[in-house]
């Protein structure tokens, strides 16, 4: 039986969101760890994501010494804006609502953030080991060592995989499991628009719109605010594929230039401040190649008893409709890094600690994957709201054509 002791030391694969809040949550409760990532820290992952449910955690468990998550909010400097999106039918123009400002409970603000400002927040004072290629993992009695593809490896007692939906760490832990491709293209990009251009995205909430209709989600959202009358937009044009295999591979060979146009055409008769923002876009501002948008539903049973757990994406990568992604890994990390503490500071068993986390984090994943699933085969555009909808803010009227 492997006890909980101080001296006990995780090892994180992946600095993404859910490794690094992790990294600070056992900071914060003076738990030694590694973290590790494979890129060389200079790719740059940025769009937008909204964070309710997991901030209570975060706000009680994260150091104080961090800037304030709330700074990654292209709004964090505009007085009395509270974030929020307008929740729009794509075909027919109609605004079917606000999201709220506020999370029901701990009536704290909903954030819409930076990906990349947030993920810097998190990284403060964190030494995140790059370039870091995990290649297999060794248990025994007395740990866990981690091996990398640069001919070094790490020593610790606990192995969690971070390293996102493809992670090379499950593809070991769980032999044979394979996450499941979306049936849904994506086209994903940023843009610089003038303030007549992104005035009218901004017209009716602080932070843009999402709009859906029948086998197609898009958005058009705030980054960031420049210093010139103009503003950083993320947008994004999913659609379904009958033959995902065949139309991502002719999308990748087609290039940048032809997807965008195929962006532009799906988006022809939609909200026209979201057509006339893509109209400002290069094919040098898209993500290439296309980002895939994978499904990871873990079995319903007990992973394989070790020194192994899974977190964020590894365990429970979701299309992104309904803008759970981002809170189901940050909760993970909630939910793990107290385990732990707790664990340590009582000298707990720690096949029971993993099995008390997963126990919630399994269940917890898989709801959300599905929950994220039947939104995209929803037609109904409010639900790309995830519940977020403030039916008070709904309206009949269609917006403004410009």
């Amino acid at each position: 039986m492997a006890t909980l002791e101080p001296a006990t030391k995780v090892l994180i694969v992946g600095s993404g969101l859910s490794g690094v809040a992790l990294a600070q949550i056992l900071r914060n409760g003076n738990v030694q760890f590694e973290i590790f990532e494979r890129d060389d820290g200079t790719r740059s992952q940025g769009w937008t994501i909204g964070l309710d449910e997991c901030l209570e955690g975060l706000y009680r468990l994260l150091p104080t010494d961090l800037p304030e998550l709330a700074s990654s909010s292209p709004n964090f400097h505009r007085k009395d804006t509270m974030d929020c999106f307008t929740i729009m039918d794509g075909p027919s123009h109609q605004i079917l609502g606000l999201t709220k400002t506020k999370h029901e409970g701990e009536n704290l603000p909903i954030l819409f953030v930076n990906r990349l400002k947030f993920r810097e927040v998190l990284k403060t004072h964190l030494n995140v080991q790059y370039s870091k290629q995990f290649v297999r993992y060794e248990e025994d009695h007395d740990g866990v060592t981690a091996y990398f593809k640069d001919g070094t490896s790490a020593r610790g007692h606990i192995l969690v995989g971070a390293d996102g939906s493809n992670s090379p760490v499950r593809a070991q832990f769980l032999q044979g499991f394979k996450p499941d491709s979306s049936p849904f293209l994506t086209a994903l990009g940023r843009v610089v628009l003038s303030k007549d251009l992104y005035e009218p995205l901004l017209e009716h909430s602080a932070n843009g719109i999402l709009a859906g209709g029948p086998d197609q989600k898009t958005y058009c959202l705030l980054m960031e605010y420049l210093d010139n009358d103009t503003a950083i937009f993320n947008w994004t044009v999913s659609w379904r594929s009958s033959n995902l295999e065949e139309d991502y591979a002719k999308t990748v060979e087609a290039g940048p230039a032809a997807q965008l146009e195929m962006a532009r055409q799906r988006m022809k008769d939609w909200p026209p401040a979201m057509v006339n923002a893509l109209a400002q876009c290069e094919p040098s501002d898209l993500q290439w190649p296309p980002v895939r948008l994978m499904e990871t539903v873990l079995p319903p049973r007990n992973l394989p008893r070790g020194r192994v757990t899974l977190i964020g994406d590894a365990a429970h990568s979701m299309v992104p409709f309904r803008g759970m992604g981002a809170n189901t890994a940050l909760l993970d990390a909630c939910d793990l890094g107290e385990g732990l503490i707790k664990g340590i500071q009582e000298k707990e068993d720690l096949q029971w600690v993993l099995q008390l986390y997963e126990q919630i984090m399994i269940p917890r994943g898989r709801n959300k994957v599905l929950e994220s699933r039947a939104t995209a085969d929803s037609d109904d555009a409010r639900e790309i709201a995830g519940g977020r909808i403030d039916e008070a803010q709904a309206s009949s009227h269609p917006i403004p054509l410009r």
